[in-house]
């Protein structure tokens, strides 16, 4: 399966305009592409004016391609005092341009702007990037793939629609039917839309979609444009897209290891002011305490929901770790690449099959590239046994650290808060009033309308969450003092992981205790036996010290990260809710959970949390449906209810 999306060569033609030679089109008007933007796209839908005084306002688009659009509707938003407090917009490309080609356009009224865009542009990797700009007021979701494919997948609440591919005559792909039907399921009420275009063919999609539409003059040469509004004569939608939040912005998070911390950082960011409640005196008291943890994408031959889950959640974390790098003057991680070692964590495939898997994936090299053990041992310091996986863009974090920053962190003129309280012992939680109650052994309590439970394996125990199911898979890792690895400069990972000194001492592990637990001297035996397996020499050293834990995991190995069912209300009705989606089950009101994050945490944790805070307030989902859907909480319950509830829910979780 390819991955890798190979950038779009760039070309002008005899007058300095971009165009695409693949579609024999230009990406914008010959009489100026910025003012074709304000004047079809942001003055076809009434921006600025619509969004005045908004807390959110959300754009989708059709054919990012250079993006003037973008820029254009960013460059309206500084420049417009009552502009809302977050602007999203939400694009799709197939074909997209190399950064380098971005930086290289020449100069005009967007050029500054487009400039911080090139500098933040994504790999070029198939799927769903969030880039965030302005403190995260502005934020860019930009689906690379075929629209036909993305659209139907991306759960988006929109105030406003460009239409902005190449001409239907030259791309008709990107007008069927089919890509207004996705638009239309978007719409808010009274959403409007604009086009360049006001070929018969998309004005009668737009119309049999439940838009009202209008000819309005066009821009420069062009006689006329289109305008409308979605206006439907009749409900037309199974499922409603998403509403902005507009209760009060207030919530607990139970926990504060990386699920909490990424949850209470995530919602803060947007405004919110947030309680976090750890039970022990510290942040990452549990788990998410190791002193240093390689962060890495999962790479599978078929690009399964876990690696695009994977891939999708370290480029997130990648990205936040940039914005947010130091805990207090310490470095909370160090971007070394990641070394995986051939074989490992591939069914025993050779050294060709993984050649080939990266070569048919068409990923590009800054991601992730195949290397020799001379080219391995250049890279990492000391020399492994076999080639292997490269990741630079990958690294070591200290986990407890990203905690405390994430906590403590510089939160802008965004206006959240986060208030950490230690030494909270919960035994129940209660929902009354529109709010819930969270009291503690020793008498203490506070209450919020919003609680996402981030404890790990105390999470669907407090939330009495029967089909919800977590369990304990112990791991001991072996720590080691200078001059243990003192030669490694990267990660290597493959039957277990080598981690270099850095943020914390050297470490090698880890064990993984399904069944019983073993003990220190076993788990350090073990420990070393990975080490002598993974390099080609030197010698294992004696280890000065453990770090134990338990990984919290679900059947599915996936996280559960959304809204938690209403277990009762669902099997009250298992009949009817057996032909549910998962969008359509009840759920307890302003219950949510951030757990079940495994051996996954550094890469999954702040991708779980953006989805949830994005789902509470109402906007883009950072990733497609699909994804989402995998790590619903309430997974397990609906195929219990679609089996008819003749099975429980067993060891694999698929009863």
């Amino acid at each position: 399966m390819t991955i890798g999306i190979p950038p779009e060569p760039l070309q002008f033609d005899e007058r300095g305009n971009p165009v695409s030679a693949r579609y024999g089109d230009v990406y914008a008007s010959r009489d100026g592409a910025a003012a074709q933007a304000r004047h079809v796209f942001l003055g076809g839908n009434g921006l600025p004016a619509r969004w005045a005084g908004r807390r959110q306002f959300v754009i989708v688009e059709t054919g990012f391609g250079l993006g003037t659009n973008f820029l254009a509707a960013w460059q309206a938003w500084r420049e417009d005092p009552r502009r809302p407090q977050r602007l999203h917009v939400v694009s799709v490309e197939r074909h997209p341009v190399a950064a380098q080609d971005l930086a290289r356009m020449p100069a005009d009224s967007l050029h500054a702007l487009r400039a911080r865009l090139a500098a933040r542009w994504p790999l070029p990797l198939a799927g769903v990037h969030r880039i965030a700009f302005e403190a995260g007021r502005v934020v860019l979701t930009l689906g690379l793939g075929n629209a036909a494919d993305l659209l139907p997948d991306l759960v988006v609440g929109a105030d406003a629609f460009f239409l902005d591919g190449f001409a239907p005559a030259r791309n008709p792909a990107m007008w069927q039917p089919q890509i207004i039907r996705a638009l239309a399921r978007m719409a808010r009420p009274d959403a409007t839309l604009a086009t360049y275009t006001c070929a018969r063919t998309v004005r009668d999609a737009l119309v049999q979609e439940g838009f009202v539409v209008d000819l309005r003059p066009g821009f420069a040469s062009k006689r006329e444009m289109v305008a409308a509004r979605y206006a439907p004569g009749w409900k037309r939608r199974r499922i409603e897209p998403p509403a902005p939040h507009d209760g009060e912005r207030s919530a607990i998070v139970v926990g504060a290891g990386l699920a909490g911390a990424a949850t209470a950082h995530a919602l803060a960011r947007r405004g919110w002011t947030v309680q976090v409640l750890e039970r022990g005196t510290d942040v990452a008291d549990g788990a998410s305490g190791l002193p240093a943890g390689l962060l890495h994408p999962a790479l599978s031959a078929d690009h399964n929901l876990a690696s695009r889950l994977s891939q999708a959640g370290f480029l997130l974390a990648r990205s936040l770790l940039d914005a947010l790098a130091v805990d207090g003057g310490d470095p909370v991680w160090s971007a070394c690449g990641v070394f995986q070692q051939g074989q490992a964590g591939f069914d025993g495939e050779d050294e060709s099959t993984l050649r080939d898997l990266l070569a048919r994936a068409a990923l590009p090299s800054d991601y992730a590239r195949w290397v020799a053990p001379t080219e391995a041992a250049a890279l990492c310091g000391l020399a492994p046994r076999r080639g292997g996986i490269w990741f630079g863009t990958a690294g070591v974090v200290s986990a407890r650290r990203w905690c405390r920053a994430m906590i403590a962190g510089d939160l802008g003129d965004a206006g959240g808060r986060i208030a950490l309280r230690t030494g909270w012992d919960i035994p129940r939680i209660g929902f009354a009033d529109g709010a819930w109650h969270v009291t503690a052994a020793d008498g203490a309590s506070c209450a919020a309308p919003v609680l996402v439970l981030a404890n790990a394996l105390g999470a669907s125990a407090l939330a009495e969450a029967r089909f919800a199911p977590l369990r304990a898979v112990r791991g001991q890792v072996s720590l080691f003092d200078p001059p243990a690895l003192a030669g490694l400069r990267a990660g290597i990972c493959g039957d277990g992981y080598l981690i270099p000194a850095g943020p914390a001492r050297a470490a090698v592990g880890a064990s993984y205790e399904e069944s019983e637990r073993i003990s220190a001297a076993e788990a350090h035996r073990e420990n070393r036996a990975r080490w002598a397996a993974a390099l080609d020499g030197p010698p294992p050293a004696e280890p000065a010290g453990v770090f134990a834990g338990e990984r919290c995991v679900s059947p599915d190995r996936l996280p559960l990260a959304g809204p938690m069912a209403d277990e009762a209300a669902v099997l009250g009705d298992a009949v009817r809710m057996a032909g549910a989606r998962l969008a359509e089950l009840p759920r307890r009101p302003g219950l949510w959970t951030v757990s079940g994050l495994g051996s996954r945490g550094l890469t999954l944790a702040c991708l779980s949390a953006e989805l949830v805070a994005s789902r509470i307030e109402g906007e883009p989902w950072p990733v497609e449906r699909t994804l989402a859907d995998a790590i619903d909480p309430a997974r397990f319950l609906l195929r219990h209810v679609r089996r008819g509830g003749r099975r429980g829910i067993p060891e694999n979780g698929q009863g």
